[in-house]
């Protein structure tokens, strides 16, 4: 009697068969392992773009006067030739600054602020900065600094 095979019975492999497959496969690694490894056996390279900024100090020029009630220090030449950049400007008194201004001025123009209650010695920084864009980040160049007395 003949036995119908279903299509089940006809997609199975027969283990024998699997077995053969196997260690053929495995021969042709062994003997010939060229195969295996002519995915790998590419070499390339790329170089990756790097490079650095700096940011001048500035080189603005600060004077102050002390008339009446008032202290006026004033910000000239600011040499900001890259648009880009600003130049941020800081006034303390004992640690605490008292006036923080920015300019995109070029250099030339002047840049005035008046204090009152302008008794002690001050200290002014003058800073290049550079804001990233579409970031919160802030390059700062080196700041200059320096101090006059009111009396």
């Amino acid at each position: 009697m003949r036995r119908s095979r279903s299509t089940a019975d006809v997609a199975k492999t027969p283990a024998l068969g699997r077995v053969a497959a196997v260690l053929a496969a495995a021969a042709v690694l062994v003997f010939a392992p060229g195969i295996a490894q002519a995915a790998f056996n590419g070499a390339a390279s790329a170089s990756l773009p790097v490079s650095s900024a700096s940011i001048p100090a500035s080189t603005a020029t600060v004077s102050a006067s002390c008339r009446g009630s008032n202290l006026t220090i004033t910000v000239t030449s600011w040499a900001i030739s890259d648009p880009r950049f600003t130049g941020v400007f800081i006034v303390s008194s004992g640690g605490t600054a008292v006036f923080t201004g920015t300019s995109t001025q070029s250099g030339g123009n002047t840049y005035k602020a008046t204090i009152t209650a302008h008794t002690g010695t001050w200290t002014w920084t003058v800073q290049n900065q550079y804001p990233v864009p579409g970031t919160s980040n802030t390059w700062t160049g080196t700041p200059v600094t320096g101090q006059f007395t009111c009396t």
